[in-house]
């Protein structure tokens, strides 16, 4: 039966999933003629239908191990009769999930355990835990208090649940029994990390959720969710757990968030290993959207068997099925319990208005600052300067505010009381509906003898009017010569703008060359911008001066703004600097008024941009996070999500590799895929900060899914070398060695010889790691036929010596490693000198 054998070995090495399963059930059919193995094998099958989220399917071949054991319990050795025992807990357990199992059964079972237990020498400990949450279950506080009590009572032995463990399912109790501090206090060893096993801390985290929440302990309550979410999702172990975690979002304000966890894992609601589980997820889920329905988000959708199920018809769907499982238990178990405790979930309100869980996920409230109202004694001709002088300022709304108390006034329908009535449909993006209210503009003006603000009003209809030119023109020939100084300050940049738009760019810019206006320069600066940079900075720098006399704000930050993104365009090639650039966008948040928060977002994404390029992760960070809290509350979810890809480099330079990750991941739901150079500068960021968590799986998908999206050898290399390096970390030799000499393939079409000469002297170890040294010392041959780098020949000496050494070529070997020591010497590297001197003396040994 040694392929038997094999296949345990096989199966030993997988993760418990599907795959394992199959395999060990091919080693079952296989073994059928030899009972020992069989046995063997049936109990490791019990334990991946455990841990494969197939418990159903357990209890068929643990029945079978009991029946085969019973029959001659001497012929088993210790540790199958302690494994068998140990199945027991997971047996006794899992009756009680299935609502087609009476509840007898779960009890027959528990006694058979204790029966068991005491007579193999066992203490209760297991026993009384068991018997706890089958008091919960039904809804007996008072018998649940008192088991729980002897299971505290009860000294632990071999047979209790790991020290990780158990203290989770104490955790569910007092949070359940509404002992939420001592909760907390009993699950803080678990927490910091000092007990951890397969399902910890995962487990008793997702159980602290609620308790943290409902103790103010949110900070801790935001950590516990992240972390615990993040060891979790997409593994169908953990449907129960998904349910904690969008309850917990759908009660802290995060009910976007819970969505988005819901989307992820619904596809597993059928794949849940036990009916318990589906009730579970399904009634959390079904208070998750009904909170978004409160919150006006009912039009929302959600993909659900291939179709687009709308917020509301979702939730309905998965109440009923919450329900009717619910039912079906309370029908089982003789109590009300389930159905109460869902029903209680579904009617649950928020505990916190909104949980931030993370810096970046902050609310702001954009201020609407309510125009300052018009002298009450103002009349028709006051309030009408009063509209004209604040449109020119670009204070729009104090301009409406005027005009709307001249029409409450009765103020007439004149000319320039139309002229504002084509402002406020241009506002509206009515061009159509513009162009009639300034023809009739022109022709009140008329009417009224008022030949310079006709004029005025025929320039604006000739800007808004295809082949509108020559209106413009005849405008602006007239007011240079009879109309006041703001009229012909306006038409000139009228003329301009209609020179630009039908492609006379030179003549726009030779209109406003010599002019010290602040709009003026800001137009010329816009022109100039892709024609010579180094004049269009010097516009925006003398606009930006003008326009602080002039005392216009808004235009003042919008330029300062532009001037921020030509610095960061051409400011070094053409006479900027960092702290120019820095203080262009600074100037925009110094002067920009709170309600003008898409300047105020898009300056601080700017300057958080420059900061990470610049490598100050952290001011990037705060500007980064500021510049998504105003893009998120503006509802400009795809500007917040670029926002994020700077703030996800920024995070990850900084040191703070969780926060990284779930920037990066937010930003990836919200981008199109298509978007290459988004979605691979996302991944990466992700990548690094997984392998920073010590998620190395999680980084090595991300990195391989890298080499191929990446348009560049080059970078096609550096996501293939990472790759390999995790791989390496992971003793996956051979799979390393093949992922290197990939990255260097790629470095070799990039034309990038010290990268290739790295990757290759890489790949060389890791060839001599998995048992090749003779290929391992080719490749070193061929490494140093590249390197040219200082460093990366004494490295590649130091290797080499070792490679050498493992195949008993010590002359050889002494030589690099004497190599080495020189090399290492002559650069300075102490550390590696050490490192080298080591190797020397170990070799001549």
């Amino acid at each position: 039966m040694a392929d038997v054998e094999e296949m345990l070995d096989q199966a030993r090495q997988m993760p418990y999933g599907e795959a394992r399963s199959v395999l060990l059930e091919q080693a079952l059919k296989a073994a059928g003629h030899d009972p020992e193995l069989a046995f063997e094998v049936r109990l490791q099958l019990t334990e991946a239908y455990q841990y494969g989220a197939e418990p159903a399917k357990s209890f068929a071949t643990f029945s079978r191990s009991v029946a085969e054991y019973d029959a001659d319990p001497g012929r088993r050795s210790n540790w199958q009769t302690y494994s068998l025992l140990w199945q027991f807990k997971w047996i006794a357990g899992d009756m009680r999930r299935f609502p087609e199992i009476p509840l007898r059964r779960a009890y027959d079972a528990l006694a058979e355990m204790e029966r068991r237990y005491v007579e193999a020498g066992y203490g209760l400990h297991a026993v009384h835990t068991q018997r706890t949450y089958v008091a919960e279950h039904i809804g007996d506080r008072a018998a649940a208090d008192e088991w729980f009590h002897q299971w505290q009572t009860t000294p632990r032995d071999d047979m209790s649940d790991c020290e990780g463990c158990d203290p989770s399912g104490k955790v569910w109790h007092l949070s359940w029994m509404g002992r939420d501090e001592e909760a907390i206090e009993l699950a803080a060893p678990v927490v910091a990390g000092h007990l951890t096993c397969h399902v910890q801390p995962q487990g008793i985290l997702s159980n602290l959720l609620l308790p943290y929440a409902r103790t103010g302990r949110l900070d801790e309550a935001a950590a516990a969710h992240l972390r615990a979410y993040r060891l979790v999702q997409g593994d169908a172990n953990y449907v129960d757990d998904f349910g904690d975690h969008m309850e917990f979002c759908a009660l802290t304000g995060n009910e976007t968030r819970g969505l988005e966890i819901l989307q992820r894992e619904l596809p597993l609601l059928g794949r849940s290993p036990t009916p318990s589980d589906h009730m579970h997820f399904a009634g959390c889920a079904a208070l998750l959207l009904r909170r978004l329905e409160d919150l006006g988000q009912g039009g929302l959708t959600v993909r659900r068997n291939g179709t687009d199920v709308p917020v509301g018809g979702l939730r309905e769907e998965l109440e009923a099925e919450a329900r009717a499982l619910a039912a079906r238990f309370d029908a089982r178990n003789g109590t009300g319990e389930q159905s109460r405790r869902l029903e209680e979930r579904l009617a649950a309100e928020p505990l916190v208005e909104h949980l931030p869980l993370t810096p970046h996920a902050r609310r702001v409230t954009i201020p609407s600052a309510p125009p300052a109202p018009p002298p009450a004694t103002a009349g028709p001709a006051e309030l009408l300067d009063l509209a004209e002088d604040a449109w020119r300022r670009s204070d729009y709304d104090a301009a409406f505010a005027a005009w709307e108390r001249y029409d409450d006034v009765g103020g007439e329908a004149g000319g320039r009381r139309t002229d504002g009535l084509g402002f406020a449909a241009i506002v509206r993006g009515d061009v159509e509906r513009a162009r009639e209210l300034w023809t009739h503009a022109a022709e009140l003006h008329a009417q009224a003898g008022d030949e310079a603000r006709r004029q005025v009003a025929l320039g604006r209809l000739g800007l808004v009017t295809p082949d509108g030119l020559p209106l413009v023109e005849e405008s602006h020939r007239w007011l240079s010569v009879n109309g006041d100084e703001r009229q012909r300050t306006a038409a000139l940049s009228r003329l301009a703008q209609a020179y630009a738009s039908a492609d006379r760019v030179g003549e726009a810019i030779a209109l406003l060359e010599g002019s010290a206006d602040g709009d003026h320069l800001s137009l010329l600066a816009s022109f100039l911008a892709d024609r010579d940079p180094e004049r269009a900075l010097e516009a925006a720098r003398g606009a930006r001066q003008a326009l602080r006399a002039e005392g216009d704000v808004v235009i003042l930050a919008k330029t300062a703004l532009f001037h921020g993104q030509l610095l960061q365009r051409h400011g070094v090639r053409h006479g900027g600097d960092l702290e120019e650039l820095l203080g262009a966008l600074g100037e925009v948040l110094a002067v920009a008024p709170r309600t003008e928060a898409g300047l105020r977002a898009i300056a601080h994404a700017s300057r958080g941009e420059v900061l990470v390029m610049v490598e100050r992760a952290v001011e990037a960070a705060e500007d980064l996070i500021e510049a998504v809290a105003l893009f998120t509350a503006l509802g400009q979810a795809r500007n917040a999500a670029l926002a994020r890809v700077d703030l996800a480099a920024a995070y990850l330079a900084g040191e703070r590799p969780m926060d990284a990750a779930i920037a990066a991941e937010e930003a990836l739901a919200v981008l199109d895929p298509g978007d290459l150079d988004n979605t691979t500068s996302l991944m990466w960021t992700r990548a690094n900060a997984l392998r920073m968590m010590d998620d190395k799986e999680a980084a090595l998908a991300d990195f391989t899914a890298l080499v191929s999206l990446y348009g560049h050898p080059l970078q096609s290399g550096r996501a293939a070398e990472s790759a390999a390096s995790v791989l390496d970390e992971l003793d996956r030799d051979q799979e390393a060695a093949d992922t290197f000499a990939a990255a260097a393939a790629y470095y070799r079409a990039a034309g990038s010889a010290d990268d290739q000469a790295r990757t290759t002297r890489r790949h060389a170890m890791s060839l001599h790691w998995a048992g090749r040294s003779a290929e391992a010392a080719e490749a070193m041959t061929e490494a140093r036929a590249l390197s040219q780098d200082p460093f990366q020949l004494a490295v590649l000496a130091y290797d080499e010596a070792r490679v050498l050494s493992g195949l008993d070529r010590k002359d050889e070997a002494l030589q690099r490693a004497r190599e080495a020591v020189e090399r290492f010497t002559e650069l300075g590297d102490e550390r590696a000198v050490d490192s080298a001197k080591d190797l020397l003396t170990w070799l001549e040994e």
